[in-house]
């Protein structure tokens, strides 16, 4: 190597040892003070520009690697290897959840328990002869409470939102109206039915009122030995009902308001099976007594007739019963028409309507309407 050589290494190592920080002093020399001016260790000076010369060398690489930033290379190179694993963690624990929920959904629905119930809705008789609406018993089937309580089972129905009374039927009783609970006692056959706020403002008319009275008297008595209903909101006595703030803080029989509706009333569904009678009784307020009842089928034509003598009549009730064994109910489809004759012209009066349904264990859905 020529003397050139020499002095332009020497140079570069003088640069490379410049640029490199100060090396601490070794034990030994702490004590010991160099003038600025004393030439530098060679081996101090070679071990700089190996620093030097590796960091230069190692920026490259780490640039081309992390984008310039060593910390965050590093910590994303890290942080990715547990995480490379997680999926399929991840994807077991998801399709364990969807399993569970659908078992779940599918184990806890229940089955809906009915049990047969009697509700009365109302009709405009035909021919009128007093003006007032009719009364008529529907067998149907209607979800059983837990407390096993016929009466409350029918009275929900009649006040259900959805109910849906056949083709001709009607409910006075206004939607918001519902029944909170029932109450019976046994001993006295009184049941006291708790109704909400909305029934005391009845039905928007007096005779609209005992309507829906009626309504809910008969139904809360049928089938059960019930001879008076008390009505109570909120389970207080009602003093002011309706239009004309009626006192109902004494219970009440079917006899109550009678007067306010047509002048024949039918209480047993007009239901039956094979080899067995159709029974259609109620009560009559006619004249001399004397019920009539018609079978009509659907073309109208009249196919069976008869008629009874109420125990009272011409200004009082009595109670009426006709017993029909003598009709093939399966093969001729009907509807029984009760009524009484008038004295002036000897037409039907007061006529109730009732479709006869026969081997039919469910009876009318009353939330569809057939």
């Amino acid at each position: 190597m020529s003397g050139y050589d020499d002095q332009r290494m020497k140079e570069l190592a003088d640069r490379l040892v410049a640029m490199s920080p100060e090396p601490p002093p070794f034990p030994e020399e702490v004590t010991v003070t160099q003038p600025n001016s004393a030439k530098r260790s060679p081996v101090l000076m070679f071990a700089g520009a190996a620093a030097i010369v590796l960091i230069l060398a190692a920026i490259p690489l780490l640039l081309s690697r992390g984008g310039g930033e060593v910390g965050p290379v590093a910590t994303t190179t890290t942080s990715s290897v547990p995480s490379s694993s997680e999926p399929s963690v991840t994807s077991t624990t998801q399709a364990e959840a969807t399993t569970t929920t659908e078992s779940e959904t599918t184990s806890t629905v229940p089955a809906t328990e009915t049990q047969g119930v009697v509700v009365f809705l109302v009709q405009n008789p035909e021919n009128s002869f007093t003006g007032n609406p009719a009364l008529v018993p529907f067998f149907s089937m209607a979800e059983a409470l837990p407390d096993d309580s016929v009466t409350l089972s029918a009275l929900r129905l009649l006040t259900a939102d959805d109910l849906t009374p056949p083709p001709g039927f009607e409910t006075i009783i206004p939607d918001a109206v519902e029944v909170v609970g029932v109450t019976r006692s046994p001993s006295d056959q009184l049941v006291v039915v708790d109704m909400n706020q909305a029934f005391l403002d009845g039905a928007g008319g007096l005779l609209a009122d005992f309507t829906m009275l009626n309504q809910l008297i008969f139904t809360a008595g049928e089938g059960v030995e019930i001879s008076e209903v008390l009505f109570t909101v909120g389970g207080e006595p009602v003093t002011a009902f309706g239009t004309d703030g009626l006192d109902l803080s004494q219970p009440l029989g079917r006899d109550a308001f009678l007067d306010q509706l047509n002048s024949v009333i039918v209480d047993s569904p007009a239901s039956g099976v094979a080899d067995e009678p159709l029974v259609v009784s109620g009560f009559a307020n006619v004249f001399e007594a004397t019920v009539s009842l018609e079978l009509v089928d659907v073309e109208g034509n009249v196919v069976y007739e008869d008629f009874t003598t109420a125990t009272c009549g011409t200004g009082c009730w009595g109670g009426f019963s006709f017993n029909i064994d003598d009709f093939d109910f399966e093969a001729t489809p009907v509807t029984a028409r009760v009524f009484w004759h008038s004295p002036e012209d000897g037409e039907p009066s007061d006529v109730v309507s009732i479709p006869v349904s026969w081997d039919d264990f469910d009876g009318w859905d009353l939330l569809t309407g057939s």
